[in-house]
């Protein structure tokens, strides 16, 4: 089997699996995944930019983003099974990463040098709400 193809093969693992975990790829968590990887990509840019890119700091938001897939496929199957649900508390869940990786995004723009007008100010008011706690 010729490379591209185990790769293309290890990815439909890797969704199929992903899949049966969370009971199936919604909309909510389709969106998360694709903020996670523009975050991440977003990150690459950031670090280029500001000579900071570093492969253990890309490894560790690798690793850092698999656990949330992990965390929020564990909250739909508890959800499921044991509350008999039909995955709204999934569902909140990857809302509220969502948003984190949203932000994460303007912060890395931010970064990037671009200007973000009001954003700043929910970021800063963000931020400030979590130093506090």
């Amino acid at each position: 089997m010729e490379k591209s193809a185990m790769v293309k093969t290890g990815f439909g693992f890797i969704g199929s699996f992903i899949s049966w975990v969370v009971g199936g790829l919604g909309l909510a968590f389709t969106i998360l995944l694709g903020l996670m990887l523009l975050d991440y990509a977003t990150g690459l840019m950031a670090g280029y930019v500001r000579k900071e890119l570093s492969s253990r700091t890309g490894t560790n938001g690798l690793l850092r983003k698999t656990y949330i897939i992990i965390l929020v496929g564990c909250v739909y199957m508890i959800e499921l099974s044991v509350l008999n649900s039909n995955g709204v508390i999934g569902d909140g869940v990857v809302i509220a990463y969502s948003v984190i990786e949203f932000l994460s995004i303007v912060e890395n723009g931010g970064k990037l040098g671009v200007p973000l007008g009001p954003l700043s100010n929910v970021i800063s008011a963000i931020k400030g709400k979590e130093e506090r706690h």
